[in-house]
């Protein structure tokens, strides 16, 4: 195992506030053995690189169907199920110890087959035509719904920032898409270009000034009726990202900046459906 290794992000699935807060603790304490592990924060727009999913909550499994990952984002269940699945199995009550070595393992594994796709210039991605869907029973019909990957309106992206150099960017990313990257300065100009051009995602850099974010995002929820607009922000260390406030604003999510390319484009390319 390679001793210097970037942390690797962990997404949680299905579990409580106190019980994600209790993984969060455990998983961030520094170890001088194995890799460093983070779990990513509701919100957060970033690929994970493994998924911890509660095995007896139902919708977290079913999430997890919907998603479909890779080799390259392995699976751990902790608990019980009485659905099979290919993914490795952790019981109840946890053994932290245990979990750490299973991680190890697992990521042991992930970076041998980055090593090997890489040589051969392959892209590990989910291969999600490949695997029938769980017939899961949702008892809320409006979870099920949220699941469904509904494409956005036609449309182009705008920026909500002072500065014109990130518009530039992805404007020169999204050439090839011949998809269109509009720059708003203010709320007002924000309003006012998506009412009469209305955009599939929209990014708010929250560092704007005179720029507030949650009500900006819900401001342009309730302008577009059909409410499939996407909008995101961009957040640095100092933006207290608030799940609930982002929750009753509809906001999907966040990136936290400095951004990278790739995670520019991967983002885009999921919201807009664009080919990669």
């Amino acid at each position: 195992m390679s001793q210097k290794t970037p942390t690797i992000a962990i997404r949680l699935l299905g579990f409580s506030a106190k019980e994600e807060d209790t993984f969060s603790t455990v998983l961030a304490v520094a170890r001088e053995k194995g890799y460093s592990y983070a779990c990513l924060k509701q919100g957060s727009l970033q690929d994970p690189d493994a998924y911890i999913v509660n095995a007896e909550d139902l919708k977290a499994i079913a999430t997890l169907s919907d998603i479909n990952p890779g080799e390259a984002q392995p699976v751990l269940l902790v608990g019980k199920t009485d659905i099979s699945l290919p993914y490795r199995v952790m019981p109840r009550p946890i053994r932290w110890r245990s979990l750490f070595d299973i991680l190890d393992e697992m990521i042991d594994r992930r970076q041998l087959l980055l090593t090997t796709l890489s040589a051969y210039n392959e892209v590990a991605v989910p291969e999600r035509r490949r695997s029938k869907r769980l017939d899961l029973d949702l008892t809320n019909p409006v979870d099920y719904q949220k699941m469904r990957r509904t494409g956005p309106l036609p449309g182009g992206i705008l920026i909500v920032d002072k500065d014109n150099r990130f518009r530039e960017y992805v404007a020169m990313i999204m050439d090839r898409y011949n998809v269109s990257v509009t720059l708003a300065l203010d709320e007002r100009s924000a309003m006012m270009l998506d009412r009469n051009n209305r955009h599939a995602l929209t990014m708010i850099n929250t560092s704007t000034q005179d720029v507030d974010p949650y009500h900006l995002c819900g401001e342009l929820k309730q302008q577009g009726a059909d409410g499939k607009s996407i909008v995101i922000f961009l957040i640095d260390r100092s933006f207290n990202y608030n799940v609930a406030e982002a929750s009753k604003v509809a906001c999907d999510g966040y990136l936290n900046k400095p951004l990278s390319r790739k995670l520019v484009l991967q983002t885009i390319q999921k919201f807009l459906h664009l080919e990669s």
